[in-house]
Formats: C-alpha cells, sequence, structure tokens
C-alpha cells in the first residue's frame, strides 16, 4: 500500500518519497532505533572529487584564517594551535562548496526528517584535528579527549521531539579508534537529556560506546540528544570534517544568517538556501527585514512534527 501516495501528511508525505527515492529508510530505523547513522557515499551520491573540493576548502579557510600552511596535513605530526581554531564559523562565503553540502540531498532528507520540512542550519563549522601529543606511542585509545555531551543546550529534558540534529560530512577515512574520531552512546537520545557528571565517562557502570566508522564522503547524522565524543587521534595526519548543526525553528541558530553573510549571487545559485537559513523568518526581527509577509509559511506550520 502506498500510504505516502494518498496525500494525507503534507508535510510528511513527500519527505517519505525523498527518503525511499534515496534508500534511506534503512538509516532512519537507524536513527530512530541508536539515535546516529552512518550514509556511505554510494547511497549519498558524495564523488571523492566532490569531498576533495570540500576537503580543500577547509583546509584553505583554516590556512587563510589562521595563518598556518596545511600542505602536511597527510602526514602532520602534531595539533593546529587552539589559537587558530577560533574563527572556525560563518563558512558559507567562503566558497560555494559549503552551499552545496547545506543542500546535500541525503544530509537534508535526514535533517527534515529528525527536524520538520522547516529544518534551519542553524551554524556550521569544521574539525582538522591532528595527532594528540602523547597518544602516538600508546597501544590503543584508553581515554576520551573531554567527556561525553549532547548537543542540545538551553531544553528542559524529556518528550520524544528531536530538537537538534548533526550532519557531519567526512572529508577523511573514520577507519579505527587510532583516528581520533567520534565515539557515540547507541539509544542514548531516548533519554532525552545530557549525562550526568557519573555518566560522562565510558566505563563498566555507564553506557556503552561505539566508534563511528566511514570512509571520506560517507554523512554521520545524530540525534542532538545522542551522547558522543572522541577519542585522541594516534595516526600522522588531519581528521577533517564540516560539522553542521540543524535546529527546529524555536531554538536559537549558532549563527544569526543575513544575505550580506553570503558570497555575491550565492543565492541565486542556490535558492533554497534562502529558505534552510531562514532568511525569511519572522524571528529574530529586524528592521530591515521587510518580508513579514512570510509569516504564512510559518504559522499555517501549527504543531505538525514533520512541518
Amino acid at each position: 500500500m502506498d500510504i505516502s501516495g494518498k496525500g494525507t501528511q503534507p508535510f510528511l508525505d513527500p519527505l517519505i518519497e525523498e527518503i525511499k527515492r534515496l534508500d534511506l529508510s534503512e538509516h532512519v530505523v537507524e536513527l530512530e532505533a541508536y539515535g546516529f547513522t552512518v550514509i556511505p557515499p554510494s547511497k549519498s551520491g558524495i564523488t571523492k572529487a566532490w569531498v576533495g573540493r570540500l576537503r580543500d576548502a577547509i583546509l584553505h579557510t583554516v590556512e587563510r584564517r589562521g595563518g598556518v600552511d596545511l600542505s602536511d596535513w597527510e602526514t602532520r605530526t602534531e595539533q593546529i594551535p587552539s589559537e587558530v581554531m577560533r574563527e572556525s564559523w560563518e563558512l558559507m562565503p567562503e566558497d560555494d562548496i559549503f552551499a552545496e553540502a547545506a543542500l546535500q540531498p541525503a544530509g537534508l532528507a535526514m535533517a527534515r526528517w529528525l527536524l520538520g520540512q522547516r529544518a534551519i542550519l542553524g551554524g556550521h563549522t569544521y574539525i582538522t584535528r591532528g595527532p594528540t601529543p602523547g597518544e602516538m606511542d600508546r597501544p590503543v585509545p584508553d581515554k576520551l579527549e573531554g567527556k561525553l555531551h549532547s548537543d542540545v543546550h538551553g531544553v528542559p529534558g524529556g518528550g520524544d521531539i528531536c530538537h537538534e540534529c548533526n550532519v557531519s560530512i567526512l572529508c577523511t577515512d573514520y577507519s579505527s579508534a587510532d583516528d581520533g574520531p567520534t565515539i557515540l552512546s547507541p539509544g542514548s537520545h531516548r533519554m532525552a537529556r545530557a549525562p550526568s557528571p557519573g555518566e560522562a565517562t565510558p566505563g563498566d557502570a555507564q553506557p556503552t560506546c561505539v566508534t563511528l566508522e566511514g570512509e571520506a564522503g560517507s554523512i554521520a547524522v545524530w540525534n542532538g540528544f545522542t551522547w558522543h565524543g572522541s577519542y585522541p587521534r594516534k595516526n600522522p595526519g588531519l581528521r577533517i570534517t564540516l560539522v553542521q548543526s540543524w535546529m527546529r525553528t524555536y531554538m536559537r541558530p549558532l549563527h544569526e544568517w543575513r544575505e550580506a553573510d553570503l558570497a555575491p549571487g550565492q543565492l541565486e545559485r542556490y535558492p533554497e538556501l534562502r529558505k534552510v537559513l531562514a532568511l525569511d523568518h519572522p524571528y529574530p526581527f529586524h528592521a530591515e527585514n521587510k518580508r513579514r509577509k512570510e509569516y504564512a509559511w510559518f504559522m499555517q506550520a501549527g504543531t505538525d512534527r514533520f512541518a
């Protein structure tokens, strides 16, 4: 029976059709059951050439903003200085590849499954992580860098609604724990809260975690309530990732997008950016924004989870 073809759910039906078209049903199940999923390039359609463009755009941005030379990114044996990494947001005008990443069909479908059709790109940043000092000679990672955490902030715990999600595009391979990958706690999203201090370090009494695995070009997606952290990197070279934080419209965005933040002509080249960056959203209010008639789409959404 083709339920989505009946047209009874105007926000949900087109999304179901898109998920079926992209062969993502398995990944929807994993998101609901485990709180995260990894979409391989064979499904997302991301090519080696495209992810190479994204990786190069990230590296060039770090070099330009931080005044560092990352030509050794494949063999580097030290971390990038922390002060270089402080200016890692607001990537959209740097290169059109960041707009293409935001609109990548598989990642966008997963964000809209978790957050509804009005999902907003709250902000995006990058990870360029080199080997952690003192870790390259250790036999196995036996500790986290930092602690387990969730990505949802300022929202009371409880409930079954996803408020925020992470859609990360891997620009280098996550092959083993030695790559310094993200680790995640399967099923932790169902608690709908951040870990307590006693739960923030995996161990015998704490939740079991698994290492994120995926080749370059994979898309890792997780519910903002899913507990996660990372291992220190042991292997030479940088782990490079584009991190995209998607939110429901009532969440406060990490970056307040304006048309002036974008490169000239970028909205014309990528019209759907206007929607996913909420450039016409009534909030936050700015006197110079004359598109108050756009309240219509916001109000018609009602309480539909998939609006």
